[in-house]
């Protein structure tokens, strides 16, 4: 039974790692067009969705590679739940203004921010919440261990 708990996270955090690499994937190829939807939000001065646009998909294909692989599990799944809460945020501050814009997430062309895509981001930030509490490091490289809790 324990085994079956131990293969269950590994797999929560293959699924939100592959989602993490894919949405950077489809946001490097086009560095141009995640700015122009960064800025749909109207929420950043201007010019700086441009550094955002180029940042953070980087950001979001070393902690989607670092979820995969089991490396530094903890560290990546924090950044992970951070990152979903401010999605979270931005589509909802949308929501609440009236704004019928692209997601600007990568998973589907055309996706309009709605209730759908804070569902799916809760979703994910819920996988995120039991890979983080789980109770053995099972394939992970790097794990957090007893001296670095003290």
């Amino acid at each position: 039974m324990n085994y079956l708990k131990n293969y269950s996270i590994v797999i929560l955090r293959i699924i939100v790692g592959s989602i993490f690499l894919w949405t950077s994937l489809t946001k490097i190829i086009d560095p141009s067009k995640f700015a122009r939807e960064i800025s749909n939000y109207h929420v950043m001065p201007f010019g700086l969705e441009n550094t955002v646009a180029i940042f953070l998909p980087w950001l979001e294909f070393f902690i989607g590679s670092a979820l995969i692989l089991g490396i530094m599990v903890d560290g990546s799944i924090i950044i992970c739940s951070a990152l979903l809460i401010m999605f979270n945020l931005l589509v909802a501050q949308a929501m609440i203004r009236g704004f019928n814009i692209e997601c600007g997430c990568g998973l589907k062309e055309g996706q309009l921010v709605g209730s759908q895509k804070l569902i799916e981001n809760f979703t994910f930030l819920g996988f995120c919440v039991l890979v983080y509490f789980r109770q053995n490091k099972f394939l992970e490289i790097f794990p957090k261990t007893e001296l670095s809790d003290k």
